[in-house]
């Protein structure tokens, strides 16, 4: 059976954080949106010690192409729709 996967890498810019807990209080919660509405895996990555960036890599796998590329779409729209956090330069790859 073939398959496709896909990761989106994505950078957030924090601007009302006032701390590593708003930080970090922002991410969790992003990223238990994301994996309940896109039923895709989260993780967060970079940027440990910065308090207004954090960084999510997020991974889709299906059967086609098409249907990774346009749950990877639909969630960089969610992310970039959310007002506590600015989406600075998705990037996405596909392995086939």
């Amino acid at each position: 059976m073939k398959c496709c996967l896909g990761l989106l890498t994505a950078e957030l810019h924090f601007e009302n954080s006032q701390s590593l807990k708003d930080r970090r209080r922002i991410m969790n919660s992003l990223k238990e949106r994301v994996r309940q509405r896109f039923n895709v895996s989260v993780v967060e990555a970079d940027f440990g010690d910065k308090w207004q960036r954090g960084g999510l890599i997020i991974s889709c796998a299906a059967v086609s192409p098409s249907s990774v590329e346009q749950s990877l779409r639909s969630i960089v729209a969610f992310l970039d729709e959310d007002p506590r956090a600015v989406l600075i330069s998705p990037q996405v790859r596909f392995y086939e």
